[in-house]
């Protein structure tokens, strides 16, 4: 991956600081020279990175009283989670990953049912591929991270089989963080089990044998088993998310605005990125 543009950068350090509560929503942003000398960059490139912000719904101008930060919950978008997974410099959280995994959990049988409902042949056939080269893969000895880009690419093939954009676009935004949950996931379960279960379902659906319904509470109750051991792994990480150096490479090593924004500054402990950790603690 090429390196960031300083505006990247500057999106990067702002969105951090947005995401663990730095920034919080209502806040007015120093006006831009102040801003950009205390950063140390130039205006220029604040100025793209703002624009970049405005864009995402991660701050507002409002004429006559400057820019304010907007709630990232309520105005935010997939594109505002899609920057967050790319900040490495950013630990995410463990209730945030646990978020995400509920989530991934519910969706994947809704998207099962879309699939059957809209897809042809061709769709079936290539996602029928991609698990057999897991299968393949499994029985010549893959480690878990090429099992789980496998298993990424599955989940990605099944959304596209939906035909359903909305889910494509959100698939696309968390495919990075699919991927370092699916390969935690992998080092801890039995992953030939796992496809076995997954076959055998698909195999009852493609025969009729199973109503949708009965699918989606059996797959429900399967995953969240299955799912177990990473929900409490997850559960050994700091819960909130933490900035653990700055996204902006100019030797500044700028963590926050609390000197010219008046705000009182806190201490948060040093660790490494929930990402790094999943794909590092093995």
């Amino acid at each position: 991956m090429s390196a960031k543009t300083l505006p990247d950068q500057i999106t990067d350090l702002l969105i951090a600081m947005v995401f663990v509560g730095k920034l919080e929503s209502g806040d007015k942003l120093p006006p831009e020279r102040q801003l950009a000398e205390h950063l140390g960059v130039d205006r220029t490139s604040l100025r793209m990175a703002l624009r970049t912000l405005t864009r995402m719904n991660v701050v507002h101008t409002i004429q006559g009283s400057g820019i304010r930060v907007l709630d990232y919950k309520f105005d935010g978008g997939l594109d505002f989670l899609g920057n967050l997974y790319q900040i490495d410099e950013l630990e995410l959280g463990g209730d945030f990953l646990l978020s995400g995994l509920e989530l991934f959990n519910r969706a994947i049988p809704s998207a099962i049912k879309m699939s059957i409902e809209k897809s042809g042949e061709d769709y079936q056939g290539k996602i029928l591929g991609i698990v057999h080269k897991m299968y393949q893969g499994v029985q010549n000895g893959a480690d878990y991270r090429a099992l789980a880009k496998l298993d990424v690419e599955l989940v990605d093939m099944l959304l596209a089989s939906t035909k359903n954009i909305f889910l494509q676009v959100a698939g696309g935004s968390s495919r990075q963080i699919r991927q370092a949950l699916t390969e935690k996931s992998y080092e801890l379960i039995d992953v030939k089990a796992h496809l076995d279960w997954l076959v055998g379902m698909m195999m009852r659906i493609a025969s009729g044998v199973i109503e949708m319904d009965e699918m989606t509470r059996q797959y429900v109750e399967y995953i969240d088993k299955t799912s177990q051991p990473l929900k409490d792994y997850l559960l050994t990480l700091p819960a909130g998310p933490r900035l653990m150096s700055s996204p902006l490479h100019n030797g500044k090593n700028i963590m926050d605005l609390d000197d010219i924004m008046k705000k009182v500054p806190t201490t948060a402990p040093v660790g490494e990125s929930n990402v790094v950790q999943l794909a590092e603690a093995r």
